[in-house]
Protein backbone atom coordinates (compact mmCIF):
# COMPACT_ATOMS: atom_id res chain seq x y z
CA UNK A 1 0.00 0.00 0.00
CA UNK A 2 1.24 3.24 -0.93
CA UNK A 3 1.37 5.97 1.80
CA UNK A 4 1.27 9.43 1.23
CA UNK A 5 4.50 9.94 1.78
CA UNK A 6 5.41 7.40 -0.93
CA UNK A 7 3.47 8.93 -3.30
CA UNK A 8 5.26 12.42 -2.54
CA UNK A 9 8.43 10.75 -2.90
CA UNK A 10 7.62 8.92 -6.10
CA UNK A 11 5.70 12.41 -7.85
CA UNK A 12 9.10 14.37 -6.93
CA UNK A 13 11.49 12.25 -8.28
CA UNK A 14 9.26 11.83 -11.54
CA UNK A 15 8.22 15.12 -12.46
CA UNK A 16 12.07 16.63 -11.25
CA UNK A 17 13.63 13.92 -13.59
CA UNK A 18 11.33 14.78 -16.38
CA UNK A 19 12.38 18.56 -16.10
CA UNK A 20 16.19 17.16 -16.39
CA UNK A 21 15.55 15.31 -19.39
CA UNK A 22 13.63 18.03 -20.93
CA UNK A 23 16.66 20.64 -20.23
CA UNK A 24 18.83 17.57 -21.54
CA UNK A 25 17.04 17.85 -25.05
CA UNK A 26 17.52 21.60 -25.08
CA UNK A 27 13.78 22.75 -24.98
CA UNK A 28 13.46 26.31 -24.50
CA UNK A 29 13.42 27.32 -20.55
CA UNK A 30 10.40 29.71 -21.10
CA UNK A 31 8.08 26.16 -21.80
CA UNK A 32 10.11 23.95 -18.89
CA UNK A 33 9.60 27.02 -16.06
CA UNK A 34 5.72 26.24 -15.36
CA UNK A 35 6.73 22.08 -14.22
CA UNK A 36 9.64 23.34 -12.61
CA UNK A 37 7.50 25.82 -10.14
CA UNK A 38 5.10 22.93 -9.57
CA UNK A 39 8.19 20.59 -8.66
CA UNK A 40 9.22 23.22 -6.46
CA UNK A 41 5.61 24.04 -4.67
CA UNK A 42 5.41 20.29 -4.30
CA UNK A 43 9.46 20.24 -2.78
CA UNK A 44 7.86 23.02 -0.22
CA UNK A 45 10.21 25.50 -0.86
CA UNK A 46 8.14 28.37 -1.23
CA UNK A 47 11.31 31.16 -1.64
CA UNK A 48 11.86 29.24 -4.67
CA UNK A 49 8.52 29.07 -6.21
CA UNK A 50 8.61 32.88 -6.11
CA UNK A 51 11.57 33.20 -7.86
CA UNK A 52 10.64 31.01 -10.39
CA UNK A 53 7.20 33.19 -10.34
CA UNK A 54 9.79 36.06 -11.09
CA UNK A 55 11.42 34.43 -14.13
CA UNK A 56 7.91 33.11 -15.90
CA UNK A 57 6.50 36.91 -15.44
CA UNK A 58 9.32 39.06 -15.12
CA UNK A 59 10.18 40.49 -11.70
CA UNK A 60 7.58 43.37 -12.16
CA UNK A 61 4.99 41.12 -13.27
CA UNK A 62 4.09 38.72 -11.11
CA UNK A 63 0.55 38.17 -10.42
CA UNK A 64 -1.01 38.61 -7.25
CA UNK A 65 2.41 39.66 -5.54
CA UNK A 66 2.63 41.25 -2.74
CA UNK A 67 3.53 44.73 -2.70
CA UNK A 68 6.49 45.25 -1.11
CA UNK A 69 7.79 42.15 -0.95
CA UNK A 70 7.92 41.41 3.20
CA UNK A 71 7.24 38.06 3.51
CA UNK A 72 10.22 36.25 3.98
CA UNK A 73 10.38 33.58 1.26
CA UNK A 74 9.11 36.25 -1.25
CA UNK A 75 12.42 38.56 -0.33
CA UNK A 76 14.51 34.97 -0.75
CA UNK A 77 12.91 34.28 -4.08
CA UNK A 78 13.79 37.98 -5.37
CA UNK A 79 17.40 38.16 -4.03
CA UNK A 80 18.17 34.94 -6.01
CA UNK A 81 16.67 36.49 -9.02
CA UNK A 82 18.62 39.34 -8.74
CA UNK A 83 21.62 37.40 -7.79
CA UNK A 84 20.89 35.57 -11.15
CA UNK A 85 20.18 38.86 -13.30
CA UNK A 86 22.59 40.84 -12.92
CA UNK A 87 23.93 42.64 -15.77
CA UNK A 88 26.06 45.26 -17.31
CA UNK A 89 24.53 48.78 -18.30
CA UNK A 90 25.50 48.67 -22.23
CA UNK A 91 23.64 52.34 -22.40
CA UNK A 92 26.85 53.44 -20.66
CA UNK A 93 29.14 51.65 -22.73
CA UNK A 94 30.72 53.74 -25.77
CA UNK A 95 33.08 52.96 -27.96
CA UNK A 96 35.77 55.21 -27.21
CA UNK A 97 35.14 53.93 -23.76
CA UNK A 98 35.72 50.34 -24.78
CA UNK A 99 38.55 51.01 -26.27
CA UNK A 100 40.51 53.49 -23.91
CA UNK A 101 39.18 50.69 -20.96
CA UNK A 102 40.97 48.35 -23.35
CA UNK A 103 44.15 49.82 -23.38
CA UNK A 104 44.63 50.50 -19.74
CA UNK A 105 44.02 46.81 -19.10
CA UNK A 106 40.60 47.98 -17.09
CA UNK A 107 38.38 44.95 -15.51
CA UNK A 108 35.23 44.06 -17.07
CA UNK A 109 32.15 46.24 -16.71
CA UNK A 110 30.38 46.49 -13.42
CA UNK A 111 27.40 44.49 -13.54
CA UNK A 112 25.04 46.25 -11.38
CA UNK A 113 21.85 46.16 -13.22
CA UNK A 114 18.75 43.72 -12.98
CA UNK A 115 17.61 42.20 -16.28
CA UNK A 116 13.86 41.98 -14.66
CA UNK A 117 12.16 40.63 -17.64
CA UNK A 118 10.48 37.20 -18.29
CA UNK A 119 12.76 34.58 -19.72
CA UNK A 120 10.23 33.62 -22.23
CA UNK A 121 11.06 37.96 -23.55
CA UNK A 122 14.72 37.39 -23.23
CA UNK A 123 14.43 34.01 -25.23
CA UNK A 124 12.47 36.12 -28.08
CA UNK A 125 15.05 39.16 -27.95
CA UNK A 126 18.16 36.61 -28.19
CA UNK A 127 15.68 34.54 -30.74
CA UNK A 128 15.01 38.32 -33.10
CA UNK A 129 18.59 39.71 -32.59
CA UNK A 130 20.20 40.34 -35.51
CA UNK A 131 23.68 41.29 -36.11
CA UNK A 132 23.95 45.47 -37.32
CA UNK A 133 25.05 45.50 -40.75
CA UNK A 134 27.39 47.82 -42.07
CA UNK A 135 28.11 48.88 -46.15
CA UNK A 136 31.95 48.98 -45.12
CA UNK A 137 33.00 46.18 -42.99
CA UNK A 138 36.18 48.69 -42.12
CA UNK A 139 33.86 51.11 -40.92
CA UNK A 140 34.01 51.70 -37.01
CA UNK A 141 31.20 50.28 -34.87
CA UNK A 142 28.29 53.14 -33.53
CA UNK A 143 27.98 53.61 -30.05
CA UNK A 144 24.40 51.74 -30.63
CA UNK A 145 25.58 48.84 -33.11
CA UNK A 146 28.20 47.84 -29.78
CA UNK A 147 25.22 48.67 -27.20
CA UNK A 148 23.24 46.18 -29.38
CA UNK A 149 25.99 43.63 -29.67
CA UNK A 150 26.47 44.11 -25.67
CA UNK A 151 22.82 43.58 -24.47
CA UNK A 152 22.57 40.32 -26.64
CA UNK A 153 25.47 38.80 -24.88
CA UNK A 154 24.39 39.73 -21.55
CA UNK A 155 20.66 38.85 -22.00
CA UNK A 156 22.08 35.37 -23.54
CA UNK A 157 24.88 34.92 -20.48
CA UNK A 158 22.21 35.51 -18.21
CA UNK A 159 19.71 33.04 -19.85
CA UNK A 160 22.74 30.59 -19.80
CA UNK A 161 23.04 30.79 -15.65
CA UNK A 162 19.26 30.54 -15.19
CA UNK A 163 19.11 27.67 -17.18
CA UNK A 164 22.19 26.45 -15.31
CA UNK A 165 20.49 27.14 -11.91
CA UNK A 166 17.10 25.52 -13.04
CA UNK A 167 18.64 21.84 -13.57
CA UNK A 168 21.01 22.28 -10.53
CA UNK A 169 17.77 23.14 -8.36
CA UNK A 170 15.82 20.53 -10.27
CA UNK A 171 19.05 17.63 -9.80
CA UNK A 172 19.06 18.22 -5.97
CA UNK A 173 15.43 17.79 -5.55
CA UNK A 174 15.51 14.35 -7.63
CA UNK A 175 18.70 13.26 -5.35
CA UNK A 176 16.68 13.77 -2.61
CA UNK A 177 14.21 12.30 -3.79
CA UNK A 178 15.61 8.79 -4.65
CA UNK A 179 17.53 9.06 -1.20
CA UNK A 180 14.19 9.72 0.29
CA UNK A 181 13.07 6.16 -1.71
CA UNK A 182 16.22 4.33 -0.70
CA UNK A 183 15.67 5.10 3.23
CA UNK A 184 11.99 4.13 2.70
CA UNK A 185 12.85 0.94 1.26
CA UNK A 186 15.52 0.26 3.94
CA UNK A 187 13.91 1.65 7.27
CA UNK A 188 10.20 2.08 6.18
CA UNK A 189 8.39 5.46 7.37
CA UNK A 190 10.29 5.92 10.30
CA UNK A 191 13.30 6.32 8.67
CA UNK A 192 13.36 9.83 10.00
CA UNK A 193 14.32 8.74 13.11
CA UNK A 194 17.84 7.87 11.42
CA UNK A 195 17.56 10.97 9.34
CA UNK A 196 17.01 13.07 11.84
CA UNK A 197 19.91 10.63 14.69
CA UNK A 198 22.92 10.79 11.87
CA UNK A 199 25.19 12.70 14.85
CA UNK A 200 24.77 9.68 16.56
CA UNK A 201 27.65 7.69 13.75
CA UNK A 202 29.92 10.66 15.34
CA UNK A 203 29.96 8.46 18.63
CA UNK A 204 31.72 6.01 19.57
CA UNK A 205 29.21 3.29 18.24
CA UNK A 206 29.29 4.97 15.17
CA UNK A 207 30.47 1.59 13.38
CA UNK A 208 28.09 -0.52 15.35
CA UNK A 209 25.16 1.82 13.71
CA UNK A 210 26.39 1.60 10.36
CA UNK A 211 26.80 -2.18 10.21
CA UNK A 212 23.12 -2.76 11.66
CA UNK A 213 22.78 -0.25 8.30
CA UNK A 214 24.80 -2.54 6.39
CA UNK A 215 23.28 -5.68 7.07
CA UNK A 216 19.66 -4.50 6.49
CA UNK A 217 20.80 -3.88 2.61
CA UNK A 218 20.97 -7.73 1.70
CA UNK A 219 18.32 -9.91 1.10
CA UNK A 220 20.38 -12.19 3.39
CA UNK A 221 18.07 -13.28 6.51
CA UNK A 222 21.42 -14.09 8.07
CA UNK A 223 22.48 -10.55 7.96
CA UNK A 224 19.26 -9.50 8.97
CA UNK A 225 20.16 -11.56 12.66
CA UNK A 226 23.67 -9.73 12.35
CA UNK A 227 21.91 -6.53 12.18
CA UNK A 228 19.66 -7.13 15.51
CA UNK A 229 22.70 -8.34 17.11
CA UNK A 230 24.77 -5.26 16.21
CA UNK A 231 22.21 -2.96 17.85
CA UNK A 232 22.33 -5.62 21.30
CA UNK A 233 26.44 -4.40 20.97
CA UNK A 234 25.43 -0.97 20.82
CA UNK A 235 23.84 -1.13 24.28
CA UNK A 236 26.81 -3.08 25.49
CA UNK A 237 29.41 -0.90 24.73
CA UNK A 238 27.45 2.28 25.76
CA UNK A 239 26.92 0.40 29.42
CA UNK A 240 30.71 -0.40 29.23
CA UNK A 241 31.93 3.16 28.54
CA UNK A 242 29.02 5.27 30.01
CA UNK A 243 28.91 3.93 34.01
CA UNK A 244 32.21 3.55 35.14
CA UNK A 245 32.17 1.26 38.73
CA UNK A 246 33.70 -1.12 41.07
CA UNK A 247 30.17 -1.82 42.64
CA UNK A 248 28.77 -5.55 42.47
CA UNK A 249 25.16 -3.48 42.71
CA UNK A 250 23.12 0.09 42.13
CA UNK A 251 19.97 1.29 43.28
CA UNK A 252 17.63 1.96 40.66
CA UNK A 253 14.93 4.73 41.05
CA UNK A 254 13.62 4.36 37.65
CA UNK A 255 13.84 0.44 37.84
CA UNK A 256 12.94 0.55 41.02
CA UNK A 257 15.23 -2.31 42.39
CA UNK A 258 18.68 -3.21 42.73
CA UNK A 259 20.68 -3.58 38.85
CA UNK A 260 23.47 -6.20 39.32
CA UNK A 261 26.73 -4.54 37.88
CA UNK A 262 29.54 -6.81 38.63
CA UNK A 263 30.22 -9.27 35.67
CA UNK A 264 28.88 -9.30 32.20
CA UNK A 265 26.30 -6.23 33.03
CA UNK A 266 26.30 -4.13 30.60
CA UNK A 267 22.74 -3.16 29.60
CA UNK A 268 22.29 -2.63 33.60
CA UNK A 269 25.10 -0.76 33.28
CA UNK A 270 23.46 1.82 30.68
CA UNK A 271 20.43 1.76 32.43
CA UNK A 272 22.40 2.96 35.79
CA UNK A 273 23.60 5.75 33.17
CA UNK A 274 20.36 6.65 32.29
CA UNK A 275 19.10 6.85 35.94
CA UNK A 276 21.92 8.88 36.95
CA UNK A 277 20.65 11.48 34.61
CA UNK A 278 17.42 10.65 35.65
CA UNK A 279 17.78 11.82 39.34
CA UNK A 280 18.88 15.02 38.35
CA UNK A 281 16.00 16.44 35.76
CA UNK A 282 13.06 17.38 35.63
CA UNK A 283 9.73 17.67 33.59
CA UNK A 284 10.15 16.45 30.12
CA UNK A 285 13.39 15.53 29.92
CA UNK A 286 13.10 13.43 33.07
CA UNK A 287 10.08 11.74 30.81
CA UNK A 288 12.32 11.29 27.98
CA UNK A 289 15.31 9.48 30.03
CA UNK A 290 12.41 7.61 31.26
CA UNK A 291 11.35 5.99 27.56
CA UNK A 292 15.06 6.45 26.41
CA UNK A 293 15.64 3.49 29.87
CA UNK A 294 12.96 1.40 28.45
CA UNK A 295 14.16 1.84 24.66
CA UNK A 296 17.76 0.46 25.98
CA UNK A 297 15.79 -2.47 27.53
CA UNK A 298 13.93 -3.23 24.68
CA UNK A 299 16.85 -3.16 22.15
CA UNK A 300 18.69 -5.31 24.37
CA UNK A 301 16.38 -7.86 24.64
CA UNK A 302 15.11 -7.82 20.83
CA UNK A 303 18.47 -7.61 19.65
CA UNK A 304 19.33 -10.57 21.90
CA UNK A 305 16.88 -13.00 19.54
CA UNK A 306 19.77 -12.19 16.76
CA UNK A 307 21.13 -15.72 17.75
CA UNK A 308 18.46 -16.92 16.07
CA UNK A 309 16.50 -16.06 12.92
CA UNK A 310 15.68 -12.73 12.50
CA UNK A 311 12.49 -11.23 10.49
CA UNK A 312 13.92 -8.00 8.60
CA UNK A 313 10.68 -5.89 9.90
CA UNK A 314 12.24 -6.90 13.26
CA UNK A 315 15.79 -5.78 12.35
CA UNK A 316 14.51 -3.03 10.34
CA UNK A 317 12.83 -1.61 13.23
CA UNK A 318 15.36 -2.58 15.81
CA UNK A 319 17.74 -0.29 13.78
CA UNK A 320 15.44 2.50 14.13
CA UNK A 321 15.06 2.08 17.61
CA UNK A 322 19.24 2.41 18.08
CA UNK A 323 19.32 5.38 16.67
CA UNK A 324 16.55 6.89 18.58
CA UNK A 325 18.46 5.95 21.72
CA UNK A 326 22.16 6.70 20.72
CA UNK A 327 20.67 9.99 19.55
CA UNK A 328 18.96 10.81 22.44
CA UNK A 329 21.20 9.97 24.94
CA UNK A 330 23.87 12.03 22.96
CA UNK A 331 21.52 15.70 22.63
CA UNK A 332 20.25 14.75 26.84
CA UNK A 333 23.49 13.91 28.44
CA UNK A 334 26.21 14.32 25.70
CA UNK A 335 27.50 11.07 26.22
CA UNK A 336 29.49 12.05 28.68
CA UNK A 337 30.64 9.16 31.16
CA UNK A 338 29.40 9.05 35.01
CA UNK A 339 31.56 7.54 37.71
CA UNK A 340 29.81 5.94 40.55
CA UNK A 341 29.61 6.35 43.18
Amino acid sequence: MTTGIDSRVERLASMSRAVLDRLDRGERLSVVLAQSRKDAELYGNRAHVHWLDCEIYGLVDVPFAKQPRNDDDDKAGVYLFCQLRRAADVRKITVDGVLRDWSRDKTPPDRSLVVHHSVGHLERSAEEHRPPTRTDPWAPASDRDLQLDLLHSEHQRVLDGVRAYVYQYMSSIWSWAIQERENLALLGRDYHVVVDSLEALQTGVGEELLAALGNLRTDNPANWALAALACRNVVLKLGRTLFVSDQETYESELAQRTLKLGGEMEKNKLCAFIDRHFRSTAGSVKSELKRLDQLARSIYERGSKGKSATRHAEAQQLVIDTFDLVGGLERLTGLHPVTYP
